[in-house]
């Protein structure tokens, strides 16, 4: 069951369009977060760690994907952000602290709205068409976004899944993302 589930996620990441693929890392992250504070007020707090640990691997694909070449400063505000909200993610973790965690989930809210409203934009479409065009031989591998969206990052996948999102690293080396 578990390798259905990954393998939707995984054709699901690759028709998507880059700005969508951001989206659904926001959402992934904001459910695993949700889910955490759920936890900690079940007093789960293995299962708060886990949950925890998803959201912060989805941050991380996130911060990792920033070029900071053609996205500027911009980029670099992104990846501090991103950075900020893992040191709140690990503060919230240790203290079982549903407010830190909280404030972590209204900054990725708003990044998505965020996103939500660009990704519609002609200036949008033509990056993201850029970005289909061109083939890109270091590529973020539609399984690791799969894996990081499902919760089994980190876990080994066979080197056949390893391919690129439609050959092309589909959302990092993004201007802004």
């Amino acid at each position: 069951m578990q390798n259905a589930a990954q393998a939707y996620l995984q054709t699901n990441v690759t028709t998507n369009t880059p700005g969508e693929i951001v989206i659904m890392l926001y959402d992934g992250a904001i459910k695993f977060l949700n889910r955490a504070k759920e936890q900690i007020e079940k007093k789960d707090y293995a299962g708060k760690g886990i949950s925890i640990s998803k959201a912060t691997d989805i941050i991380n694909e996130l911060s990792s994907s920033l070029n900071t070449e053609k996205g500027g400063a911009l980029a670099e505000n992104l990846h501090k952000l991103y950075f900020w909200c893992i040191t709140r993610l690990a503060m919230g973790n240790l203290k079982m602290d549903t407010a830190i965690i909280s404030s972590v989930i209204q900054v990725l809210s708003g990044l998505k709205a965020a996103y939500v409203q660009i990704q519609n934009l002609p200036e949008a479409q033509a990056a993201s068409a850029q970005l289909a065009s061109r083939q890109d031989s270091e590529g973020t591998s539609s399984a690791r976004i799969a894996q990081a969206l499902s919760g089994q990052a980190g876990q080994q996948m066979p080197p056949a899944q390893h391919t690129n999102i439609r050959g092309r690293n589909a959302y990092s080396k993004m201007a802004v993302v």
